[in-house]
């Protein structure tokens, strides 16, 4: 790691130790266990300060950072901000349903994204400016946000206490649009548009929501204010920001963004734009997940719970051996998907094939699939049937792709064998070969 990088780490190990050893000699020790050792960058912490006499527990003691100083390691972390955005959603955990708060924290140094897990002790809006105490934080796609959790408290502040963060709004094409980014200028094609009353802590907001594209892709958008969006109109917003929504990137903006209206040659038109998005899924990873993304890629396995399967009537789970996890015993209702693996050569991701789509790999639908495993007596011959058909096979792939801890996931609403020119692949790979 480069010494500017380990420069807060260095500072929190020579706190740790009291200032007994010189910020030299623990860079030393920290360039040492992690370059020559190995060892990652937290427990080389807790390593260094217990071999030079301290406690490894003063490591999380609380302490106040400026955004620009949070790593994604820290414990017990108090920070004072202005909440640059807030909106609420709806998540499930254990099966439970439970309401959580993301957006982005602003001081002067940067901004940062945030989640809040608890119930807000009083509404907090855009624009406050707040305390926070005993917070955590952790990376997402390789950059840290913040967590306020159950043993932290967040209290209110004047909001001359935290100078503003400035910064200058950067021009971005949607393919790379990243989680955490905010001040984007983004130019864009609408091409779907709707309006919904969304309940929140302040009352009913109006929200509007789509898909805006250009040459490079497509992204979610959220506006949290009427600017008259038209579907086809060619729109530059200026003021934007990003956070993932059900794992995929989403471009919000408020009342504080500018909207303008272009020409509308300035973008391809909407047909063009709607079969565009091809990425690879090293792009994907990086990006962390995409709206109506096209992949071409190679079907390298099918898993099991692939081919003739049966769902819950009640949550749709697939059961296994005639019980839902959730329900127990229940009579579950037939369903067809296919649940695999493609690899592009840059990378792997699972692939969610529904019924519809499984059913045209098939070349037969469901009736005729639960016919022809009660004639064959075996469920299991479905899925050798799509192994045969798809194993190996060169596809073309779109839909939405989600990236969460287990990796990236595409939900599929097209698959199609993808036609390849054999002369043109070799031509290619001796171009390779002689270079």
């Amino acid at each position: 790691m480069k010494n500017e990088e380990l420069a807060p780490h260095i500072k929190d190990i020579t706190r740790a130790l009291n200032g007994k050893v010189s910020e030299e000699e623990v860079e030393r020790e920290l360039q040492q266990w992690i370059g020559s050792y190995g060892v990652n960058l937290a427990e080389a912490k807790r390593s260094i300060v217990k071999k030079l006499g301290g406690d490894p527990q003063s490591l999380f003691t609380r302490t106040e950072k400026k955004i620009e100083d949070i790593t994604g390691l820290e414990r017990n972390l108090e920070l004072k901000a202005r909440i640059l955005s807030i909106n609420e959603k709806d998540i499930e955990v254990d099966g439970e349903p439970k309401k959580i708060h993301y957006g982005i924290f602003g001081d002067d140094t940067g901004t940062i994204p945030f989640t809040i897990w608890e119930p807000l002790p009083e509404p907090l809006d855009k624009g406050d400016t707040v305390h926070v105490i005993n917070a955590y934080a952790n990376t997402w796609n390789d950059k840290p946000q913040v967590n306020v959790g159950s043993r932290a408290k967040m209290e209110m502040l004047d909001d001359d206490e935290v100078p503003e963060f400035k910064r200058e709004p950067q021009r971005c094409n949607i393919i790379d649009i990243r989680e955490g980014m905010s001040q984007l200028i983004v130019l864009g094609r609408v091409l779907s548009v709707e309006k919904k009353i969304v309940q929140t802590e302040n009352g009913e907001k109006e929200l509007f929501s789509g898909i805006l594209a250009d040459e490079t892709g497509k992204v979610q958008f959220s506006a949290w204010h009427d600017f008259e969006l038209k579907e086809d109109q060619v729109v530059e917003i200026e003021g934007g920001y990003v956070r993932s929504w059900r794992g995929i990137p989403q471009f919000s903006f408020d009342d504080n963004a500018q909207v303008k209206t272009f020409d509308d040659d300035e973008l391809p038109p909407k047909d063009v734009l709607e079969e565009s998005g091809m990425m690879t899924i090293s792009q994907l990873a990086r990006r962390g997940g995409a709206v109506d993304a096209i992949v071409d890629a190679v079907m390298i396995d099918i898993k099991n719970g692939s081919g003739l399967i049966f769902r819950c009537p009640d949550c749709n789970r697939v059961v296994q051996k005639s019980a839902c996890r959730i329900h127990g015993k229940v009579d579950g209702e037939p369903d067809l998907r296919v649940k695999g693996i493609l690899d592009d050569g840059t990378g792997a991701l699972t692939v969610i094939i529904s019924r519809e789509e499984t059913e045209e790999v098939l070349g037969y639908d469901l009736d005729e699939a639960m016919q022809l495993a009660r004639d064959r007596m075996d469920h299991g011959i479905i899925k050798d049937e799509l192994e045969d058909k798809l194993i190996a096979q060169p596809l073309r792939v779109k839909g939405n792709v989600t990236c969460d801890d287990y990796g990236l996931m595409l939900i599929a609403n097209q698959v199609r064998e993808k036609k390849v020119n054999m002369e043109e692949e070799a031509r290619k790979l001796l171009d390779e070969v002689r270079v």
